[in-house]
């Protein structure tokens, strides 16, 4: 894609909103493709670890240049440049620094996909994947042709709603095979422990079961 947009000199812009500050068991989800870089990188979420609204946006050197010398770029939003949003950005950023929480992401990340592996013996578990802590379970109707359940059935909530009953919040998603298909998505706290991912997995391997 890196190549692509250079070729045609198209900016390549990076959604990190979920993927950044740490969450993939880096600081940004790029980094784990080596020398590709975004000209515009887009991030929250973490950046705040929700305590207040807060997002940001990223660009290149050679974007920042263009906008200046065409003028600069006036912009303002009605709660935009807030200093309580600033002061729990830099709280949130040192505190990860400070523990070391993103190489720690990337440690009990590979802990939960070697636990959402052992999911395999599930019937309707068509594949698990993810990087540090952020992972998905796929939830199909046949593994054999990779089918999925109609969208009606509502499967990914249904599982949902059995697992927060047992005590886990995972994410529901769908619409990944022609409008139909089912994820169950985890983004644990990155000071999760190994004995909480142990129980959250098997809250999740019993909700499926429960509603398969």
């Amino acid at each position: 894609m890196r190549e692509t947009c250079d070729r045609h000199g198209v900016l390549f812009i990076a959604d990190e909103v979920m993927t950044g500050m740490g969450r993939t068991g880096r600081w940004f989800g790029m980094e784990h493709w080596p020398g590709v870089r975004p000209d515009i990188l887009t991030t929250g979420k973490g950046l705040t670890s929700g305590y207040v609204p807060g997002g940001a946006v990223l660009a290149s050197g050679r974007v920042v240049e263009a906008v200046d010398a065409g003028g600069g770029f006036h912009h303002g939003f009605t709660y935009s440049h807030h200093p309580v949003v600033a002061a729990a950005g830099l709280a949130v950023m040192g505190y990860l620094e400070r523990y070391d929480l993103v190489a720690r992401a990337a440690v009990m990340g590979e802990h939960l996909l070697g636990r959402l592996r052992g999911l395999v013996d599930v019937s309707v578990v068509g594949d698990m994947r993810g990087l540090g802590l952020m992972a998905a379970v796929e939830i199909v109707h046949d593994r054999a042709s990779r089918e999925p359940y109609p969208a009606s059935a509502r499967m990914a909530q249904k599982i949902q709603a059995a697992a927060l009953e047992r005590g886990a919040i995972v994410y529901a998603s769908g619409g990944q095979a022609n409008g139909a298909g089912d994820l169950i998505m985890l983004g644990p706290p990155l000071v999760i422990e190994r004995a909480q991912i142990d129980e959250a997995v098997q809250i999740l391997r019993d909700s499926i079961i429960a509603c398969a």
